[in-house]
């Protein structure tokens, strides 16, 4: 049986007893009343240190008990450093593990406005922008009509300065706009949001975000080598179609794609309002740029434009930098080691990356998804 977090959680699969012992994270914060995010140590309980498969057993363990959901709904993300095994095929074993004893399934990623490439089975390169760019935060795919339940992250090589991953939880975030401007928050509930993508013609990439509308993860999953451009966007467009009816071509062949989406919704298990959406990555992103201003076009030529309410009207800018400072404020920024695994409910924890400036780094995502209607996100 499980005991309480701080006193440590014990499984014990085919005669091999693992505790999970919560340790302090530095930076980490108090959320309505719960450590943000939650750190677990992995041994065994002789002290040993675990295999990649025993902790995976383990954690397999803990999500049919229902452990491991009752965790994520309290903490929102969890910090787990066991095996100490970096590569790519630990990430897919214990991830697996993890989600396949909660039943859930692999998300189906459509519309990457990014770059990613598969380094095993669901298991990602987090993100392919250079080295120096923040990448500020945001709910994986909240911005879009589809999106995942959860989202994790696994430290196979760390930077020597710089290069954390930042997480801020969503109900605080809503709390504090809510707290600062409730105006923005009312008007946002009663308007929805209209988030608009420009995708680059392949072939045609920009300089720092490197990816097209023909990308298998974008919308170019049935593209085959020897098609045309007019069959490309043809193809491109069936699975468009998939997200949001509102898409058209621009000039040299840039698809730009609006999904109309919610600001905020309600977490499924606690019922509190999270900021569920990709306001303050999307202006932070363009604020590096320096393209938070008509054209919106970015020092690196790509077109950055802004999120508007769902009926075509502005966002005033105030409110959309004030809601970026934010962000920042309540992030916490986790200095990952190699190895470590970072289970995130995408739900009511937002994410992003800091730049590094020494060695190198590497962080790879897996992404999963609920049928369970009851794990599903809630309306506001």
């Amino acid at each position: 049986m499980a005991i309480a977090e701080e006193k440590g959680i014990i499984s014990e699969v085919d005669g091999v007893k693992v505790v999970f012992q919560a340790f302090d994270l530095p930076n980490s914060r108090i959320v309505h009343g719960n450590v943000f995010p939650l750190a677990l140590n992995v041994s065994k309980v002789s002290g040993a240190q675990v295999t990649v498969d025993e902790q995976a057993n383990a954690l397999r363990d803990l999500s049919r008990r229902g452990i491991t959901t009752d965790l994520m709904n309290k903490h929102g993300a969890l910090i787990i450093r066991g095996a100490r095994d970096p590569s790519a095929r630990a990430f897919s074993v214990l991830v697996h593990a993890a989600e396949e004893g909660r039943d859930h399934k692999p998300y189906d990623q459509l519309g990457l406005a990014g770059s990613r490439t598969v380094h095993d089975k669901e298991v990602f390169s987090a993100s392919e922008s250079p080295q120096h760019l923040w990448i500020h935060q945001h709910n994986e795919y909240s911005r879009y009509t589809r999106f995942p339940s959860n989202i994790h992250f696994f430290c196979s090589e760390a930077a020597d300065e710089g290069g954390e991953s930042p997480f801020a939880h969503s109900a605080e975030f809503f709390e504090r706009v809510n707290e600062e401007m409730p105006e923005f928050v009312e008007e946002a509930n009663k308007k929805g949001l209209i988030s608009p993508d420009v995708y680059r013609a392949p072939g045609k990439e920009a300089k720092n975000f490197i990816f097209t509308w023909a990308g298998p993860l974008a919308f170019g999953r049935d593209i085959k080598p020897g098609d045309d451009m007019e069959t490309k966007k043809a193809k491109a467009e069936k699975q468009a179609a998939r997200l949001t009816p509102h898409f058209w071509w621009l000039d040299d062949d840039q698809l730009e794609v609006h999904q109309e989406v919610p600001a905020m919704r309600r977490h499924p298990a606690t019922g509190k309002p999270v900021w569920f959406n990709s306001l303050a990555g999307r202006y932070g992103t363009a604020w590096d740029r320096g393209a938070t201003d008509p054209p919106y076009l970015g020092d690196d030529g790509m077109a950055f434009p802004p999120a508007t309410y769902r009926d075509g009207s502005a966002i005033p800018k105030k409110y959309l930098h004030r809601n970026w400072e934010i962000s920042k404020e309540i992030q916490v920024l986790v200095k990952a080691q190699p190895g470590d695994l970072a289970l995130v409910d995408n739900y009511q924890v937002a994410h992003g990356r800091a730049p590094w400036t020494k060695g190198n780094r590497k962080i790879l995502v897996s992404m999963w998804d609920t049928d369970n209607p009851e794990e599903k996100i809630r309306d506001y």
